[in-house]
Order: structure tokens, then C-alpha cells, then sequence
């Protein structure tokens, strides 16, 4: 379960925003992930709450933004988000570059100061 190693990252960057800011406690932290990152939103969530106990985080929830899978021809140009994994574009039959949908990445995080 990958989710856990993800939490724990997600929950360092946290971390190092509090200390930045001096403090505060942390009430939601917004990620962006992609269709393809294979990621469990429950499984991070609960992960999330587990390693986040005795932190500034703790009680804070995750709130998460799935980005869709965006793809673009190698040969066309044309970018698309085509519903379903496609291995060629359906305009000029090219072949395909993934442009979004892989991401995992903390995007903001709300705090109340102290």
C-alpha cells in the first residue's frame, strides 16, 4: 500500500509549511491526483490521520482534486482527454504522450495560527 509511504511525504511537507509559518494547526490539506497515479483517496486519507496523530495535523482532513488523464499526439499535436487509454490518436493515428493525470502533489494547505 503505497498510500502510506505518500502520506508520510505529504505529511513532512505539512509539517515544513507549519514551521515556515510559525505555526498554526493545520485544518485541510489540498492535493491534486492524477487518474493514472493509482492512488487510493480512502487509503491516503486514512493514512493521513494515523501518521498525522501528536502533529500539527492532526484532526486536519485531505481534500482531494482528481486531475483527468490528458493526452497529446506525437505526430499531430492534437491534446485530448480520450475517456479511456487510447494507444493512437484518434485524429491522425499518431502515437500518444500522456500530459496529465500522473500527478501526486500537495497543491495548498489551510491552517488556523495559534
Amino acid at each position: 500500500m503505497h498510500e502510506v509511504s505518500l502520506a508520510r511525504n505529504m505529511l513532512s511537507s505539512v509539517e515544513e509549511a507549519v514551521r515556515r509559518e510559525g505555526g498554526g494547526t493545520v485544518k485541510v490539506v489540498h492535493c491534486r491526483i492524477g487518474e493514472l497515479a493509482g492512488v487510493s483517496v480512502d487509503a491516503l486519507s486514512f493514512a493521513f490521520d494515523v501518521l498525522s496523530r501528536g502533529t500539527p495535523a492532526e484532526g486536519g482532513r485531505i481534500e482531494c482534486e482528481r486531475i483527468p488523464l490528458r493526452t497529446r499526439c506525437r505526430d499531430c499535436g492534437k491534446e485530448f482527454a480520450p475517456g479511456e487509454v487510447v494507444l493512437a490518436c484518434p485524429a491522425c493515428g499518431g502515437r500518444m504522450d500522456i500530459r496529465s493525470g500522473r500527478e501526486m502533489e500537495v497543491d495548498y494547505i489551510l491552517m488556523d495560527e495559534e
